[in-house]
């Protein structure tokens, strides 16, 4: 064969070796396939609203010829004459008295403590336990908007880590710093002026101190029968000037009511005796259970409706007029980008997914969609997108059975 054949077929292998090395080692350092890990989410059709609060509330009047010191917090129970607020010379001996009582339930803390000596490993096992969910508990409490119990927490966690000394022997005795607590508060005692008189319960209930004027502005008991017209007409209506003598007031009945106006085009959606969770956004992130006790409809459509509630806190204690987000229902299933929904020649819904380094098509079935994605229905069927599934949302020329790297 002539020499110059020879070396113009050789060539041509090289050329064409060094190709295929070169496009491989591109497959491999390109990937053109982007995918993202398909994860739960939850979403809830929900209606939005303004409402109001209506209680059984007793407003509650006392003489402040001195400094008035709340005993309860807002949204804490409080028994018939059990005392709401004490009277105090002066604003410095309202805080002599809350020095005294931190002083002696520190005092009760310690003697605790000591008194418990050596249990043994078993009750390390549960402090310990109890000090990680403390922790947890702390740590999710700084992310929320609240802080009204990281006192709490903190003494709390305070107690469990001294326990923990004791029952490892770290610790023998905390008598020097009981003593040492203890005539601060003497000293404290003989200093400050004891209330001069105190406020007291006419009913039992909840305690709340702000006074919003719109307290009885509607009979309690007739609080299913309002009509749209006259649920409006309490939306709309100014608060009252309170008097000046009031100091709070006592939510009398376990049982609360909101109340709002739900427009024609959405009356449908909310019926006599559904259940839905009610979330208040510029309140809390805390849902609200709830029942619908009253849906009273006028010529045009709209419905007067009347949530009955029995959940409280020191943040809806306080609550009259608010935005409402009724949560009707709720859809919980696999999270999916809609730009990755695909319908192959079956006419089936689906996704291409990455399954080692072949692209494979999963069906799904869509519960809600929302715009930019949708909620898909997790089941264990075979040929179905699972939960943490690595889904294709960008590629050229997919198709099911591709080998990607």
């Amino acid at each position: 064969m002539d020499t110059f054949v020879k070396r113009t077929i050789t060539l041509c292998i090289s050329l064409f070796l060094i190709a295929y090395v070169g496009y491989q080692a591109f497959q491999v350092l390109y990937n053109p396939v982007k995918t993202e890990t398909v994860y739960n989410a939850s979403v809830y059709d929900t209606l939005d609203a303004e409402g109001i609060t209506i209680r059984n509330e007793k407003l509650i009047s006392g003489e402040k010829n001195g400094y008035l010191y709340y005993t309860i917090e807002n949204g804490s129970r409080v028994s018939k004459n059990g005392t709401i607020a004490e009277v105090y010379p002066t604003q410095a001996d309202s805080r002599s008295q809350l020095q005294l009582d931190r002083l002696t339930e520190n005092i009760a803390q310690l003697k605790e403590i000591q008194s418990q000596g050596t249990a043994g490993r078993v009750n390390l096992d549960v402090i310990d336990k109890q000090i990680s969910q403390t922790i947890i508990e702390l740590a999710v409490g700084v992310n929320t908007p609240n802080l009204k119990d990281m006192d709490l927490w903190q003494s709390k966690l305070l107690v469990l880590m001294n326990k923990r000394q004791v029952t490892v022997g770290k610790t023998v005795s905390f008598e020097s710093r009981i003593n040492s607590l203890t005539q601060l508060k003497n000293q404290l005692v003989s200093l400050y002026s004891v209330a001069t008189s105190s406020i007291k319960s006419p009913v039992a209930g909840y305690f709340v101190s702000r006074i919003d004027g719109f307290e009885n502005i509607t009979d309690y008991n007739k609080v299913k029968t309002l009509s749209t017209k006259e649920l409006q007409a309490l939306l709309n209506t100014p608060p009252k000037v309170a008097n000046s003598d009031l100091i709070g007031k006592v939510v009398g009945d376990y049982k609360w009511y909101l109340a709002c106006v739900i427009p024609a085009a959405d009356a449908a959606q909310v019926r006599l005796g559904t259940k839905p969770d009610i979330l208040l956004p510029f309140v809390s992130d805390e849902t609200i259970p709830a029942e619908v006790v009253a849906a009273n409809r006028d010529q045009s459509g709209n419905v007067a409706v009347v949530f009955e509630c029995s959940y409280m806190s020191s943040q809806l204690s306080s609550i009259r007029r608010e935005s409402v987000q009724i949560r009707l229902r709720k859809y919980e299933g696999l999270r999916v980008s809609s730009d990755s929904i695909i319908t192959n020649e079956k006419g089936e819904q689906g996704v291409y997914v990455i399954n080692g380094d072949t692209v494979v098509f999963r069906k799904v079935e869509i519960l809600h969609a929302l715009p930019g994605y949708v909620i898909c229905k997790e089941t264990d069927k075979k040929g179905y997108l699972e939960l943490y599934d690595d889904i294709v949302v960008e590629g050229k020329g997919l198709y099911d059975g591709k080998m990607v790297r």
